[in-house]
């Protein structure tokens, strides 16, 4: 398991950073956030319906190496290491054993969707590592003062994107069992604060240096945000929430094809098996602790409550939405459905003598999935034959229809 979270490890930072200034042109949603982070730098204003953190922090690599299609993937692609760690990280912490540290290391760095967008000038990687971080600060948090890192990390995650707020729940719940509840709503003002003042900062920069006037915007934009947050503006690579946990519609951020007949394709699809064998994982999830309420058996403590929660209060927000999702939507929620694969492979793990060899062997196949389906999340050339091989479903296509 060691050996195959080394190779993952490795394969996994190759495919983030591989070639990352490539294609050197604006791809998917590129469109926007490099702009307004430029927009940022140069002192002016542009409507966003998303608070500014993630647009700070392009702005910064762009700000350290130029205005180039590299500069505005460095952070993201940054993001996206430093997430291999933290979720190994994560993953000791949350189930207190090293092979589940291995395994959600290894899910994390062999997740093709995550490679995308981790090298890709958006914000969504940085919305899921701050979520992570936020998880791991509260199963670390013993003390009372603990428990303001927590807060820190949340208000952080807000600021990216308000669609993450819900993790406050299975956060909130690993503090309660904890008996840190208390102090963590206590601490809600600190998350209110940080996000409150980088919001402020934003329109310092790019709208007045007045103070009070500033002030007066940051109420103004969040009431307009509030009226565009259900905007339906049709796309045809937009997806109904149902369709994320099938990967029915992965969305295409770019593609073409050489003189020399070579097909290069940047695509946020994810790990088929990962993908699958997660959504399998949460429903066994539902179906266990189901099982458990009907037979009376205690269930507070067990790690699959909050997993649950988190999965379920990310994704429900989306399913009464009139605004127009996408799959890249479904990525906080997707933390969380790794989670529960963690959390079903520990459950075989310890089913010796098979169990571990089982686990070992599902770790490999993920591993050369990732393998032979990094090339359409790289842009590394493929011949069309190579091409229709990866496109398992007509959805998956990312020739221009």
């Amino acid at each position: 398991m060691l050996l195959l979270a080394v190779v993952a490890l490795v394969a996994g930072l190759w495919g983030r950073l591989y070639d990352l200034g490539f294609p050197p042109q604006i791809m998917f949603d590129e469109q926007y956030f490099p702009e307004y982070a430029r927009e940022y730098l140069e002192g002016n204003y542009k409507f966003d319906l998303h608070p500014p953190l993630g647009k700070f922090i392009i702005a910064a690599s762009i700000a350290l190496l130029g205005d180039t299609p590299f500069a505005w993937r460095w952070m993201p692609a940054v993001f996206g290491c430093a997430m291999i760690p933290l979720g190994a990280a994560l993953g000791w912490y949350y189930f207190k054993e090293r092979v589940a540290a291995l395994l959600l290391g290894t899910f994390i760095a062999g997740e093709t969707f995550l490679v995308a967008y981790s090298r890709t000038g958006v914000m969504d990687i940085f919305l899921v590592f701050f979520m992570l971080g936020t998880l791991l600060a509260a199963l670390m948090a013993e003390r009372r003062g603990e428990v303001i890192w927590v807060a820190v990390l949340l208000g952080l995650s807000i600021a990216v994107k308000w669609a993450v707020f819900p993790v406050a729940i299975p956060v909130g719940y690993i503090l309660w069992r904890k008996g840190l509840f208390r102090p963590f709503v206590a601490s809600l003002w600190i998350s209110a604060v940080l996000y409150l003042a980088v919001v402020y900062v934003g329109a310092l920069v790019s709208v007045t240096w007045n103070p009070w006037q500033a002030w007066q915007w940051v109420w103004v934009w969040h009431l307009q945000a509030a009226e565009k947050i259900t905007a339906a503006i049709p796309n045809p690579l937009a997806s109904p929430w149902w369709s994320w946990p099938l990967m029915l519609h992965p969305i295409r951020f770019w593609y073409a094809v050489s003189p020399d007949l070579e097909v290069r394709v940047i695509s946020a699809i994810g790990n088929p098996l990962l993908w699958w064998s997660s959504t399998l994982a949460v429903v066994a999830g539902l179906v266990e602790l189901v099982r458990r309420v009907v037979l009376r058996k205690w269930v507070a403590d067990d790690p699959l409550v909050p997993i649950m929660l988190g999965y379920v209060f990310l994704l429900l927000p989306w399913v009464p939405s009139t605004r127009i999702p996408y799959i890249y939507n479904y990525l906080p929620s997707y933390a969380f459905a790794l989670l529960a694969l963690v959390y079903w492979m520990c459950v075989v793990w310890r089913r010796r003598p098979v169990g571990p060899w089982v686990v070992v062997a599902f770790s490999a196949c993920a591993v050369a999935v990732f393998l032979f389906f990094v090339p359409m999340a790289t842009g590394f050339p493929m011949s069309f034959q190579g091409l229709q091989w990866r496109v398992w479903l007509d959805s998956w296509s990312p020739v221009p229809r």
